[in-house]
């Protein structure tokens, strides 16, 4: 089973119009409201993909959290380990589409805690997937807990791309962007550790276990374009857990992964954009077929 811990927050995307700039006074004629935070974009994505999933975070005690609980209810997260905090908001992803930029009011998600998912609830049958949205003592406390209960520990280094020592003992896989790389060469040799790069354009780069590293080309088919890459990191690591957690090997679970991410980064919006399982499925089949062709 997954345990996915992190932030749940609501996302709100804009595209301002650049006609329509006033100094510091920039209009825009819609928005988008969806799910987000890194947290439950991976548990729906793991969800999705046909794995058993829980997720753990904190929310206000809001009419916006239950809209949010129930709309991954629907999808089959199951919820019962997030949180509510009476005196805080639910918190709020903001995203700027053309000037590429985000802005997160974490609200209750800042205040998550490692305790929310207690030793006795994991075991060697469990994979905890973490990323770095929320507080990294948080993290910790939840990874050395998570590995003295022997079970499998997936961190999406994202967005604060920085592990301690103590942490990185404590991992079994590593999902980060690609622009961290140089910042993480000190870890690219650690004999216990899968690490995983993704590009903007859809690559990969694979290091197992302190090895050289090899290239994962994105995915070559004509509706894979990568043009909203958006939540697709988030795809990637809830689609790869799921992979990993339902016992597929590293070369499985990556090749599901990649596809997944591939049709997220295809379709605008990365809540609506995560594919159910039978989607990645289809594609696997046009690759074959476009290979055997």
């Amino acid at each position: 089973m997954i345990f996915v811990f992190g932030a749940i927050l609501q996302s709100i995307r804009i595209t301002t119009d650049p006609e329509e700039t006033f100094g510091a006074v920039h209009y825009a004629k819609h928005y988008k409201n969806s799910i987000g935070g890194k947290g439950a974009l991976q548990a729906l994505a793991a969800a999705k993909a046909g794995a058993k999933t829980a997720l753990a975070g904190k929310m206000g005690d809001d009419e916006l959290a239950k809209h949010i609980l129930l709309r991954l209810r629907t999808h089959g997260v199951i919820t019962s380990g997030v949180a509510k905090a009476e005196k805080l908001q639910t918190g709020t992803s903001i995203r700027i589409v053309d000037e590429n930029r985000t802005i997160l009011a974490m609200g209750a998600s800042a205040y998550t805690k490692a305790h929310q998912l207690p030793m006795e609830t994991l075991n060697s049958d469990s994979t905890v997937v973490l990323q770095t949205e929320i507080n990294m003592e948080e993290n910790s406390k939840l990874l050395a807990t998570a590995k003295k209960a022997e079970a499998t520990t997936i961190l999406n280094l994202a967005p604060k791309a920085y592990i301690s020592d103590e942490d990185l003992a404590n991992l079994d896989y590593l999902i980060a962007p690609s622009a961290s790389k140089k910042a993480l060469n000190h870890i690219l040799k650690a004999k216990h550790l899968t690490t995983i790069f993704i590009s903007t354009d859809g690559s990969c780069e694979l290091i197992v276990e302190g090895g050289p590293p090899s290239k994962v080309p994105k995915p070559a088919h004509e509706a894979l374009n990568w043009k909203y890459p958006e939540g697709a990191e988030d795809t990637f690591c809830g689609t790869f857990a799921a992979g990993i957690d339902m016992g597929l090997s590293l070369e499985k679970a990556i090749e599901r992964a990649h596809i997944a991410a591939s049709l997220t980064a295809s379709v605008n919006g990365a809540y609506d954009a995560i594919p159910f399982s039978d989607m990645v499925d289809e594609c696997i089949k046009a690759l074959q077929a476009q290979k055997e062709s």
